[in-house]
């Protein structure tokens, strides 16, 4: 059954407009918001940046909603007459739920939606947090310690770092460029070549949170946010390296979410390693895009580590 699932305005969208999430169409709407942008200083001789994070705060989220329109036209077009006309409307979405404040920022083609039977909602949400109040976490699953963040172990959050994250932290940041002459009149150019340095990189942590209850996978979902986006540098630990990373929450996107039997949530959270980030036993070369490069019979990494002493923590 589709009726119960989502109020807007305290209308039931399907039985008022013939309207309903399609599966998958809630991801977007569930992530977290991004953070604004600080203010940091790029000191060339070191690695990394110097952000203030005194404190730090969320943007707007702009959001899609993915909804499938059931009946006839006429009703659709009121739904999207009834979106229109103010700008904030309540979201109630009980099936997941959760509960939003939202204003549409881009309405769809109505023959497109007529044709297809779908579209896409765009949504912002203004007010991240909106009342929100600090819960602690608190998770069932088995406690691992192999990923931290301000030592605390992401599972007590309900949530297992996912294959693939180890080679975002160890990929290599850009390199700041040093300075360098090329004239017209020569080949090539004359580069200072004496150091390196490497800007800030974002890593993408890929995580599944698990919960015994829709209540529980929220609360421990909300606390993970509002514990990234505290003052002041977060700091990752990673076992397997024996090393711990400054870092700052930058933004986040949801892969999976099945809301009913067993509960998963699966998504990816971008933090922004400021500095300090060099691995301690050497730099490992990667290609523009982070993925790390490989000799030919795929057994090893290319090591890159500069002839300089390295940084250690």
């Amino acid at each position: 059954m589709m009726t119960g699932r989502l109020y807007i305005d305290g209308y039931d969208a399907y039985t008022t407009w013939g309207v309903y999430v399609v599966s998958g169409g809630w991801n977007d709407l569930i992530s977290y918001p991004p953070i604004k942008s600080v203010e940091s200083n790029d000191w060339h001789e070191v690695d990394g940046i110097e952000a203030d994070l005194s404190a730090p705060k969320l943007n707007i989220k702009e959001a899609t909603l993915r909804i499938a329109c059931a009946g006839v036209y006429g009703r659709f077009a009121d739904f999207i007459a009834m979106l229109s006309d103010k700008a904030y409307h309540d979201f109630d979405c009980r099936y997941i739920d959760r509960r939003y404040t939202l204003r549409l920022t881009q309405m769809p083609n109505l023959d497109h939606a007529n044709a297809l039977g779908f579209i896409t909602l765009k949504l912002s949400d203004d007010f991240p947090l909106k009342d929100y109040t600090y819960n602690a976490s608190s998770s069932l699953i088995p406690a691992v310690d192999d990923y931290l963040i301000d030592g605390v172990p992401f599972t007590n959050y309900g949530v297992r770092i996912l294959e693939g994250s180890l080679s975002e932290v160890m990929k290599t940041a850009s390199v700041k460029q040093n300075l360098i002459c090329n004239l017209s009149t020569t080949n090539g150019a004359i580069y200072d070549g004496a150091t390196v340095t490497f800007k800030s990189k974002d890593v993408k942590l890929k995580c599944l949170m698990r919960a015994k209850s829709l209540s529980e996978l929220w609360r421990n979902y909300d606390a993970l946010l509002f514990d990234l986006i505290r003052p002041n540098e977060r700091l990752l630990e990673v076992q397997e390296l024996e090393q711990a990373f400054p870092c700052m929450y930058k933004s986040a996107s949801v892969t999976n979410f099945y809301p009913e039997d067993k509960i998963w949530l699966e998504f990816t959270i971008t933090l922004t390693f400021t500095n300090n980030f060099r691995i301690a036993d050497g730099i490992l070369l990667s290609t523009q895009d982070g993925t790390l490069v490989f000799t030919e019979d795929f057994l090893n990494s290319i090591d890159m580590t500069p002839t300089i002493t390295p940084y250690h923590i």
